[in-house]
């Protein structure tokens, strides 16, 4: 098998494993979790066509393993995420994606700023600060000088949903209200991985990360995470 069905048929079997209908004792479910959000990060890594999938599937997977590792009374297995690119240097990819990315990180943190100053649960202002410090870290891993006319950044977006009075959005993927920080989140989460295109492992690996890194926050916040949700 190439590199890219190997990690995937992996990363299926051990969803399988851990799945609730699985028949398995929850003490082998929890140990197959322990490996599944880096299984499929894997996934993004060596399967350009499945980055998206891969990197919202890390996210979801983290999540079973969190509540599994509740119901065993341990903690939670604590993993180094990107909230932010500090440290990368250089990225082999798609200038042009790497802007793409660096708007949605923009649009979110904009988004979330705001939200902070109308004191909207979950939303904080380090937060925001996060998502500007990556637009600006992905601006320049593009290439591109930090405001320059080529630097996609508006700064400054529409606000008409963000100071509605209701703190639940309707989500323009499945219709459904959730939280507004979530639907943020897993917008730039969308977004980032729509906007993918390479095929070099490691910098996919970084990016994907990222991507999860969003979700993961999402679904913290009750974003849905059925597959009609997330792949449909």
């Amino acid at each position: 098998m190439s590199a890219c069905e190997s990690a995937y048929v992996d990363a299926r079997s051990r969803s399988s494993m851990m799945a609730a209908d699985s028949g398995e004792p929850l003490l082998v479910r929890y140990i197959a979790s322990l490996s599944q959000p880096d299984d499929w990060l894997e996934v993004a890594a060596q399967c350009s066509e499945r980055f998206g999938e891969g990197a919202l599937s890390s996210a979801r997977a983290e999540l079973v393993q969190a509540s599994l590792a509740a119901k065993l009374g341990q903690s939670a297995a604590q993993r180094t995420r990107y909230a932010r690119l500090d440290g990368v240097e250089s990225l082999d990819a798609d200038p042009q994606a790497l802007l793409d990315m660096a708007l949605a990180e923009d649009r979110a943190g904009f988004a979330i700023e705001v939200l902070a100053a109308r004191g909207v649960p979950y939303a904080d202002l380090d937060t925001g600060d996060d998502h500007k410090a990556t637009a600006q870290q992905l601006v320049s891993l593009a290439g591109v000088e930090p405001d320059s006319e080529d630097d996609p950044r508006q700064k400054v977006y529409a606000v008409d949903t963000l100071i509605a009075d209701a703190d639940t959005v309707t989500d323009t993927a499945t219709g459904l209200r959730v939280q507004m920080v979530a639907a943020i989140e897993m917008d730039c989460a969308r977004a980032e991985a729509a906007s993918w295109s390479g095929t070099d492992a490691e910098s996919a690996a970084i990016l994907a990360d990222l991507v999860a890194q969003h979700a993961y926050q999402a679904f913290r916040l009750g974003y849905p995470t059925s597959d009609a949700a997330l792949f449909e």
